[in-house]
């Protein structure tokens, strides 16, 4: 079953389904023309929020961020813009900054409501 482009996109930022799933769709629909999803602070604090409660696998947030921070289509809002960059970055690359932990979700959740 094939999504709808923007389908795909959206249904990874929000982390709707098993990630192997939702980056293959993603990756699909990012190699056609169309139009680009928004990554806003809301989406990305809904994440990190269900990684600290549990519901979805924190070990799994690496791999999520560098999958929407490699889409050519995800445009980060321009509200927080920043520190939605740094997250995505240092997020992926836990081996360079630090590992990933709830507390360390907590954090992230922190600076983006002040940001």
């Amino acid at each position: 079953m094939e999504f709808d482009a923007c389908e795909a996109l959206t249904s990874l930022i929000r982390w709707e389904s098993s990630l192997d799933g939702l980056i293959d769709a993603a990756n699909r629909c990012d190699l056609h023309e169309g139009p680009s999803v928004r990554l806003d602070r809301n989406a990305v604090m809904d994440v990190l929020r269900r990684c600290v409660s549990g519901e979805l696998d924190v070990l799994e947030l690496p791999r999520w961020a560098g999958a929407v921070h490699m889409l050519d289509r995800v445009e980060i809002d321009e509200v927080g813009i920043e520190v939605l960059t740094q997250l995505l970055f240092e997020v992926s690359s836990p081996e360079l900054f630090e590992p990933i932990t709830v507390d360390g979700c907590q954090r992230w959740i922190s600076r983006l409501e002040h940001a």
